[in-house]
């Protein structure tokens, strides 16, 4: 082979590999996707307005037979939203309410 064609052999090369590179850049899509993560349930389900946590914490009271403390109308906001998470937790099911079958693996 002579110079000429090893030249002209290597400038095609680079031409189809310079062309192959435009084509996927232009296939691929610039455009940025915005994802948004869903609500957390846990964070929907808590009231944020006083009078709506002392609802929710009413309710959970009443499932248990409880009532409210003596005093309860000088608590916080952020004290009854406590409370309620609290009793929210101690009301919740036991692992064996939920399946009673289950077997426990050691």
């Amino acid at each position: 082979m002579t110079g000429k064609k090893v030249w002209a052999i290597g400038v095609a090369t680079f031409l189809l590999g310079a062309g192959a590179a435009f084509a996927v850049m232009a296939a691929v899509d610039d455009d940025l996707k915005v994802t948004v993560q869903p609500e957390s349930a846990a964070t929907s389900d808590i009231p944020q307005t006083r009078e709506g946590l002392v609802t929710a914490w009413t309710a959970e009271l009443k499932r248990v037979g409880k009532t409210k403390p003596d005093g309860w109308e000088m608590l916080t906001t952020e004290e009854i939203r406590g409370r309620y998470m609290s009793q929210v937790y101690a009301n919740a099911p036991d692992a064996k309410d939920i399946d009673p079958g289950m077997a426990r693996r050691d």
